[in-house]
């Protein structure tokens, strides 16, 4: 009998470390895909389709890869009236609580803007500049490059300066505010200059699927020649997080 308690003992204390072992590893990754679709019939016919999908991964807890990309595509009464694509990447690596090193890239293109092929390249710094429960204030800063093909005009390729920040909001477990603005300013023509932003409103739906309110708008001051120089896309999206 008393080997049986000595064997017991054993095996009781020895659980929790056999439970620890057995724990999941802490996931490295994680992806989002977002869908939209406009239909409208009736003294007009509209189709407007979009989607987008953005995965990230964790090397460590210092370093992490961001892949994203998508496409926008819209018809009138049979004739195509938008065509957008987008592809890219982004490093970055903290070197403390708050501060991080990044590297970025992206390609686009946009047909209707008479832009063939978009790339820009960006090398610099970020920070967290506030950070509460609820709320989290991001900004970066970094010199880069942009190279861009125009249809029918000539190419642009130029050094630049970019700065970029990003406000979110928690209202509640279930729903986001989120807002980022970007500039991109031509090292060589101050004239030249790009800004981004979007407002979105994220509300959960489930643990896995939730739904977007979004408002773009896109802004070059020196735009190919007989396209505007503001762009806007107002969306309601589709978003499922793996």
């Amino acid at each position: 009998m008393p080997k049986f308690a000595l064997a017991a003992v054993c095996l009781a204390a020895a659980a929790p470390a056999f439970a620890a072992d057995a724990a999941p590893a802490p996931k490295k990754w994680t992806d989002s895909a977002e869908v939209s679709f406009v239909n409208t019939n009736g003294n007009s016919r509209t189709q407007t389709t979009a989607g987008k999908d953005s995965f990230s991964y964790d090397f460590d807890a210092l370093t992490r890869l961001e892949i994203g990309g998508g496409g926008l595509g819209s018809k009138s009464d049979g004739q195509v009236t938008a065509e957008q694509y987008h592809a890219g990447e982004k490093v970055s690596r903290k070197w403390d609580e708050r501060d991080y090193l990044f590297e970025k890239y992206r390609w686009s293109r946009d047909r209707f803007a008479k832009v063939a092929h978009r790339h820009e390249f960006s090398l610099g710094v970020g920070r967290e500049l506030w950070r509460t429960p609820k709320d989290l204030l991001t900004a970066e800063a970094a010199p880069g490059y942009l190279n861009e093909e125009r249809i029918g005009s000539r190419r642009v390729s130029v050094a630049t300066g970019r700065a970029y920040a990003k406000y979110a909001h928690d209202f509640t477990a279930t729903s986001r505010f989120t807002q980022d603005a970007e500039l991109l300013q031509s090292l060589a023509d101050k004239r030249d200059s790009r800004i981004t932003t979007e407002t979105a409103l994220t509300t959960a739906l489930s643990a896995h699927f939730s739904v977007k309110t979004s408002f773009l708008w896109k802004r070059s001051n020196l735009p190919p020649p007989g396209t505007s120089k503001d762009d806007e896309t107002a969306a309601f999206a589709l978003i499922a997080n793996f």
